[in-house]
């Protein structure tokens, strides 16, 4: 399953934490957590509310802690105590020092020797774990995320009023991309943003998905220009297109024997697809063009075995995406049948004989493969 995080109306931790426990992820964790923090020093609840007449959860923390500086080191130890798992520790702590970059840059301090403030208060490390333990138990093969909404206008910090995006915003914001420009108000916090870097969100467009669950995660104040709410989208990949490297080469000196030696060899060796077509090089010659489509981790691996194969002196390089549907695969009167599974419904006169196994019981009646198949369409 895939996630997509749709910051339509801001980012921040609380409302990362509050979309994932909408979109289903077991409140337990935040109990357990919360028990694993100093006892009275953090509270915290979370309840249904409406943002504009959306429904989702609201999560909320209480402090009652009075030291709010806090340098990393002082960070790290609190999160070693919590119960995460190891992934969501280290996207925590990802996050954290994603924030000592900011801050130092921000401040012209190296990040060890950063005072976190407001970002190291113990209302964010509670924000910070358990958005991570949250999301890691949702368990999601990737993160996908919108433009972040960022705001106008100025927001009061430990050092006074600061422009928006609040300077170590603006720093974590590097290499992301922005929108929201006209919206009143901060709608992007540190923490927010540091939580997207450290899980390394995917801003790209992705590919067509099926929607399996969806979350609303609210934010504290409640803005005319737009509701402040994100929306947290969980998906499978409907069709999920794969990294290949197309190799071509034109062979001209070479028997058909020797290059249909050479496609069983790439088929065997695992090539996902390997044929020739027809072709004419310079001065008229007739010659095969070899075309094999591989893993791009394999490409070197296929491209030396071609050149001991082939006798050819040039590969051409092509990096494809290839989108194939899944597939149902039944056996049945010794026969292994296919089709796309999506048409298992739609079509059930959509399945097809494997031609090895249609061969193989052909033999074994006496028959062609042709002969059988014509006998199978009678049947049917």
């Amino acid at each position: 399953m895939r996630i997509y995080l749709n910051l339509f109306g801001g980012v921040a931790g609380d409302m990362l934490v509050a979309g994932f426990i909408d979109a289903g992820a077991p409140s337990e964790i935040m109990q357990s957590i919360l028990a694993a923090l100093p006892e009275g020093e953090v509270q915290a609840s979370w309840e249904r509310q409406t943002r504009q007449g959306i429904a989702g959860h609201y999560f909320s923390v209480q402090i009652k802690e009075s030291h709010h500086h806090r340098h990393l080191a002082d960070v790290l130890p609190i999160l070693q105590t919590l119960p995460l798992t190891e992934r969501a520790h280290l996207w925590a702590i990802a996050a954290f020092q994603a924030l000592a970059i900011a801050e130092g840059k921000a401040h012209n301090c190296p990040p060890e020797e950063v005072h976190f403030h407001e970002v190291g208060a113990m209302d964010a490390i509670l924000d910070i774990s358990t958005a991570c333990a949250l999301l890691d138990a949702l368990n999601p093969t990737e993160i996908y995320c919108s433009p972040i909404p960022v705001g106008h206008g100025t927001v009061q910090c430990a050092h006074g009023a600061m422009p928006i995006p609040a300077p170590a915003t603006q720093y974590l914001l590097e290499g992301l991309t922005s929108c929201g420009f006209d919206l009143k108000g901060e709608r992007a916090t540190p923490t927010g943003v540091a939580l997207l870097r450290a899980w390394n969100v995917n801003m790209n467009p992705r590919s067509a998905a099926v929607s399996e669950g969806v979350g609303y995660g609210l934010g504290t104040r409640d803005p005319e220009d737009r509701a402040n709410l994100l929306r947290v989208e969980l998906e499978t990949a409907a069709l999920d297109p794969e990294d290949v490297v197309e190799l071509r080469s034109l062979v001209d000196d070479q028997s058909g024997e020797i290059v249909g030696h050479a496609l069983d060899d790439l088929r065997k060796r695992g090539a996902k697809e390997a044929y020739v077509l027809a072709a004419t090089t310079k001065k008229g010659r007739p010659a095969f063009e070899v075309i094999v489509q591989v893993d791009a981790e394999r490409q070197q691996d296929f491209e030396q075995r071609m050149f001991r194969l082939l006798g050819t002196l040039g590969i051409r390089a092509t990096l494809l995406q290839r989108t194939r549907q899944l597939r149902e695969v039944q056996e049945q009167d010794g026969l292994v049948w296919k089709r796309a599974a999506q048409e298992a419904v739609e079509n059930m006169s959509s399945l097809k004989p494997e031609f090895e196994s249609l061969v193989q019981r052909a033999d074994a009646q006496g028959k062609t493969p042709r002969e059988l198949l014509m006998e199978l369409a009678s049947d049917s």
